[in-house]
């Protein structure tokens, strides 16, 4: 599996105008503006820095940011709770309720993670900009998120021109209720939630969706025009069996490791009665007198046969995988993975040369 960054862009607020009014009124102006979101405000809300800093060649701000930055402000609310005020500066300290970031930021990872890393996937790190506010528009729309408290606390200075809201990244993170930390947040997604979200979308792969993420092609190299249909029936039976549970979870520093116990199909059992029908086969004439294509043609419908009529599945524990890379855990699906998928594949091929010797 691609190891991946995540690099998440959210909106931040340039609030540096400057006013004649006291630093409460000054503040609430600024404040009303969120609760009277338009496109151009909106537009304000990306600043140039975190777009050149996105490393997406796609910095443009489509419908989908509008969107979801109307949705994620719609239940927003403020109060002012205090301020202190000297001759040149003041601070000015309000309670915000919107909703909760931390829950939102936590769908959102594990979205971008199911939309980059699961099976089939053609999604890149890190997202376009369009991309990223799509994906927070339909989970916004989706989901329905408490409505939590927060404070902000913004810093005035007082200039010719009146008192100006000095921009700060504590200010644009408290204004979204602590969503950009929350998003960069290395551990705000376990390895064990990683790995529900992963194989949760491997349950619901299609036999032809197998095909194409183990890259079948004639998979048990039988040389047969219908080779297809073996990597077919193989793949449905993964499908038919495919299950997992997870037994434990273990993380020391930057590493961790998830013990899921895989069901899959026993291809042990198959290629076991695979090879009785060859063993059959042998004692007949009609093997005596084939001709080598003939062969492959009439092993290879028994090798199908015994795999389509198969009902024996096995299970297995096998440990996955992570690394913290201070961003987010990375997950590696390795050959033990792929292994045991296949019915535990290399002791059952080794177990039929051994019978068949």
């Amino acid at each position: 599996m691609k190891k991946h960054i995540f690099l998440l862009i959210i909106a931040a607020l340039f609030l540096v105008g400057c006013s004649k009014k006291t630093p409460e009124k000054t503040v609430a102006d600024e404040l009303n503006l969120i609760q009277q979101l338009d496109e151009e405000t909106i537009r304000a809300f990306v600043s140039y820095e975190d777009m050149m800093h996105s490393q997406s060649g796609d910095i443009s701000i489509g419908e989908e940011t509008t969107a979801a930055v109307q949705l994620f402000f719609e239940n927003f609310s403020y109060k002012i709770l205090s301020s202190s005020t000297t001759d040149k500066t003041a601070i000015v300290n309000v309670e915000i309720k919107n909703l909760d970031a931390k829950a939102l930021a936590k769908d959102l990872c594990l979205s971008i993670l199911v939309k980059t890393v699961s099976p089939g996937s053609k999604e890149n790190l890190p997202l376009s900009m369009n991309a990223f506010f799509s994906l927070l528009q339909d989970i916004l729309q989706k989901n329905d998120y408490d409505i939590v408290s927060t404070t902000a606390h913004f810093d005035l200075v007082k200039t010719d021109a009146g008192w100006s809201i000095q921009g700060t990244e504590r200010l644009e993170d408290e204004l979204v209720s602590g969503f950009i930390t929350y998003l960069h947040d290395p551990h705000l997604i376990t390895p064990e939630e990683i790995t529900t979200s992963v194989f949760d979308q491997f349950k619901e792969l299609t036999p032809d969706g197998w095909v194409a993420y183990l890259g079948m092609n004639d998979i048990f190299a039988t040389g047969v025009e219908f080779y297809e249909k073996i990597d077919l029936a193989l793949a449905t039976q993964i499908t038919k069996h495919f299950d997992y549970s997870i037994k434990e979870m273990t993380e020391k520093n930057k590493s961790a490791s998830v013990i899921v116990e895989m069901t899959s199909l026993d291809l042990e059992s198959v290629l076991s009665k695979y090879l009785d029908k060859l063993m059959e086969y042998a004692e007949t004439t009609e093997a005596i007198r084939t001709t080598d294509a003939e062969l492959a043609e009439k092993t290879s419908e028994m090798l199908l046969e015994c795999l389509e009529s198969n009902m024996q599945n096995m299970k297995k524990d096998i440990a996955i995988g992570f690394t913290n890379n201070g961003t987010s855990w990375e997950m590696q699906l390795e050959d033990n993975f792929t292994d045991t998928l296949l019915g535990n594949i290399n002791e059952a091929v080794e177990t039929f040369q051994t019978a068949s010797q």
